[in-house]
């Protein structure tokens, strides 16, 4: 974390609008996206960013640098707000362990559009693979910074990446 970054997040604790200011347009852009890998709808994407604002400047008096960054620790929260929002409209997530996929033979597609069938292969996704995906593959963290957010072993995160691959594939050859 830079200085600068620690001088706005106090700034923010002491209710000043410029801490506020910073932190929004540092992040803003990161929790949207990841908000949007989780919910299919803009409008609910754009509100539920304001509020996981809302929420963290709420509780930015419980934010500790010792225990994860201020990135991975706004990250929680979008994810949070996110799956709370596909709970209140039905969505019902499993848990890690009973994510089971088959595994797909190994042949290769030779397709001119394969980037197109990983897109629709994506969006057919769990809104939990699709924020994992995100996460690892759109904004590079760790799998321990992951395991941070999404609050779950680090352990398991690998063989859930590796299932995601899996699950991919088959839905590109279908």
């Amino acid at each position: 974390m830079t200085e600068l970054e620690t001088q706005m997040i106090v700034a923010a604790r002491e209710g000043q609008a410029q801490g506020y200011h910073y932190l929004m347009n540092r992040y803003g852009r990161q929790v949207q996206q990841l908000i949007a890998a989780m919910v299919p709808d803009m409008r609910d994407v754009e509100e539920l960013t304001q509020d996981v604002f809302v929420r963290a400047f709420e509780h930015l008096s419980g934010y500790g640098p010792a225990r994860a960054s201020f990135s991975t620790w706004l990250s929680r929260i979008a994810y949070n707000t996110a799956l709370n929002h596909l709970r209140s409209h039905g969505y019902v997530s499993l848990p890690l362990d009973e994510e089971l996929y088959t595994t797909p033979d190994d042949d290769t597609i030779h397709d001119t559009d394969r980037l197109a069938l990983l897109d629709k292969a994506i969006d057919n996704l769990r809104p939990e693979e699709r924020s994992l995906l995100h996460l690892r593959y759109y904004e590079g963290r760790s799998l321990g910074e992951i395991a941070e957010v999404m609050e779950v072993a680090t352990g398991p995160l690998a063989n859930r990446l590796q299932r995601i691959k899996q699950k991919l594939r088959k839905l590109i050859k279908s």
